[in-house]
């Protein structure tokens, strides 16, 4: 999640200033959950009932552009946004597209290994689990029963 301090420093950096709109796209995007535009729309028209999707797009294109928002799509679902700035990688559930944000150190060492291998440098890497949650899970279990 992001603390004022990151976005003060965020946007200080950059040629942008905190509007009333990107104050409200960051304060929906608070809880550190991934969202659609659309839910944060819902979320910023509960306080700014004027704004169109076509501002949550730029906003968050703004803010992904300074660093605040990161973006998350895969497999044709809708892309997603979050506020979570750590290097991490997602789990994402077959059935019911839940997504969790998960932490891998290891992983760092092996894509360093890789892009060595094959002359990389200068490398980022992302990995995705797909699968079933347990929640899911367990609902396929007790329905086959």
């Amino acid at each position: 999640m992001l603390d004022v301090k990151t976005v003060d420093a965020g946007l200080l950096q950059s040629r942008y200033r905190l509007t009333k709109q990107r104050a409200a796209v960051l304060r929906a995007l608070g809880d550190g959950t991934h969202l659609s535009a659309e839910t944060i729309l819902e979320r910023v028209r509960a306080e700014m009932p004027g704004v169109s999707l076509g501002t949550i797009y730029r906003t968050l294109d703004i803010l992904r552009e300074i660093g605040l928002v990161q973006v998350f799509s895969f497999g044709g679902i809708a892309a997603r946004y979050e506020a979570t700035l750590e290097k991490h990688h997602h789990m994402l559930c077959t059935d019911c597209r839940s997504l969790v944000n998960v932490r891998i150190d290891a992983l760092g060492e092996i894509a360093r290994a890789i892009a060595s291998h094959e002359g990389y440098s200068e490398i980022d890497f992302a990995m995705t689990i797909v699968g079933r949650c347990a929640g899911c899970t367990k609902r396929a279990v007790t329905a086959a029963t």
